[in-house]
């Protein structure tokens, strides 16, 4: 999938998740908004995406066939052009001064935003980390029994420092939880609060799953729906860690807790990315979930689960191709026949819309419409092995290599030789290996316009690059 359709995608589900997390939000639990969150993360931050049927995505285009009477394949949202294959095939083509294409604006402006805003917040994590340096460890009685109690693989530690004003969290595989320097100790119920809503930011690696998101942020800022994630998803954490703990204490500290929370509030940190804090800018929602606080049900927890899978499946898969388009599609890729193996590579570019192909591995590209194309190297008609065939044929053709033991062969007419046990048994084995290839998803052809001595060799990697490999 190129980086456009990771955003559309991606923001489609952000939609999604938004609306379901307004109309849901006190009647499930609140983790259950935190795992579509990240759903959503995987589906900005990973290229790829897994075709499903029952994908939305496959509903919109078995709509589209059935108004337009065609049949094309979907990978997720469409979008022109091809930002990752386009860069890559411009840089193939530098070398030659006919082919150099201008890098594209935008993706100079997208590149920039991404790299000034990843500076902003190493910048920001930097200035922070500097003065969580200046803390020191704490030696209270209270904070040893608590660590005690609360063991983890990763050795927690707890300390204090005097430039924040409301406890927080930050590291990963050493985690520390640090408080104010001006921290009340013989408040013990509050430090319980405090103590265990970091110690479930810890448990659960509240830390990475902020540090994607500002990723994202990073890779996919031009788009407002990320950013959007970016802020529901902070506060999703902070109301999963808020539910957990009232779990632990049960629903009679809610109003305990909720003053704890307002307390710390008003001496809340600034800017602290990539860090847990105890406190929050929508202090307003967290205390009204928190006062709504119920048990957790069986049924809460299927509708929770029934949610989750059938939003990702929805949504974060894509639209299989149909087997007629890659068909057609391998059959007018393959049109160009040469008598020795070349590949053809090909690219949209962004700017002028136009389709470049290079038949001599990426030195020079030149554009062509389907039509050019078409009549330079028409569209032949190719017959492809299934793997059923090419299984029945190699059982007869093992028979037939094997009834020619000792008999005379030539290469293309040319140098004889003797078939020899040795020989039958390499023939077969690179036949055996051709079978395989068929049975991984490789494409063999049959016959070539109805003549068997041309061979076209296709694979899924070939179809994604726009390459393909061709010999006679």
């Amino acid at each position: 999938m190129s980086l456009w359709q990771m955003s559309v995608s991606g923001a489609v589900m952000i939609v999604v998740i938004t609306v379901l997390r307004a109309l849901l939000l006190e009647r499930l639990p609140k983790r259950t908004f935190l795992v579509l969150w990240q759903i959503a993360l995987a589906r900005l931050l990973v290229p790829f995406s897994v075709p499903f049927g029952g994908s939305v995505y496959a509903l919109v285009q078995r709509g589209t066939q059935a108004v337009t009477g065609t049949n094309r394949p979907a990978a997720g949202p469409t979008l022109p052009g091809d930002f990752t294959a386009g860069m890559a095939a411009e840089a193939a083509a530098a070398p030659h001064p006919a082919a150099v294409q201008a890098v594209p604006v935008w993706a100079v402006i997208w590149l920039a935003g991404a790299l000034l805003l990843a500076a902003f917040f190493v910048a920001a994590y930097r200035k922070n980390w500097q003065k969580f340096q200046m803390s020191f460890p704490v030696e209270q009685p209270f904070a040893r029994q608590w660590l005690q109690a609360h063991l983890l693989r990763r050795k927690i530690t707890i300390r204090q420092c005097a430039f924040i004003t409301s406890p927080l969290t930050f590291g990963v595989r050493h985690p520390v939880i640090l408080l104010p320097k001006k921290t009340d100790w013989r408040d013990e119920a509050t430090l319980q609060y405090v103590l265990e809503h970091e110690f479930v930011h810890i448990r659960r690696f509240d830390a990475v799953t902020k540090l994607l998101l500002t990723a994202a942020v990073c890779v996919h800022w031009p788009n407002p729906f990320v950013w959007v994630l970016y802020a529901l998803a902070n506060r999703d954490i902070e109301l999963a860690c808020d539910e957990a703990v009232l779990h632990r204490f049960g629903r009679d500290a809610r109003a305990d807790y909720a003053r704890a929370l307002i307390r710390m509030e008003e001496t809340r940190n600034g800017f602290a990315p990539l860090c847990s804090s105890f406190s929050s800018n929508a202090m307003e929602e967290r205390i009204v979930a928190i006062m709504k606080t119920g048990k957790t049900t069986i049924v809460s927890v299927l509708l929770a689960g029934a949610l989750v899978v059938g939003t990702t499946t929805a949504f974060a898969t894509s639209a299989p191709a149909s087997t007629e388009e890659l068909d057609r599609q391998m059959n007018q890729k393959a049109s160009h026949t040469v008598t020795e193996e070349e590949t053809m590579m090909s690219y949209v570019n962004p700017d002028d819309g136009k389709t470049y192909y290079s038949f001599d591995d990426g030195k020079t590209f030149t554009p062509l419409t389907d039509a050019e194309l078409e009549a330079l190297y028409p569209t032949q008609d190719i017959e492809w092995w299934t793997y059923d065939e090419y299984k029945a044929w190699l059982d007869n053709e093992k028979i037939q290599l094997q009834s020619m033991l000792g008999e005379r062969g030539s290469v293309n007419g040319g140098e004889e030789f003797v078939w020899t046990q040795e020989k039958i048994d390499e023939t077969i084995a690179l036949y055996e290996e051709t079978l395989q290839d068929i049975k991984n998803g490789m494409m063999y052809s049959k016959t070539v316009d109805g003549q068997d001595d041309v061979l076209v060799v296709y694979d899924l990697e070939d179809r994604e690059m726009g390459t393909a490999a061709i010999t006679k």
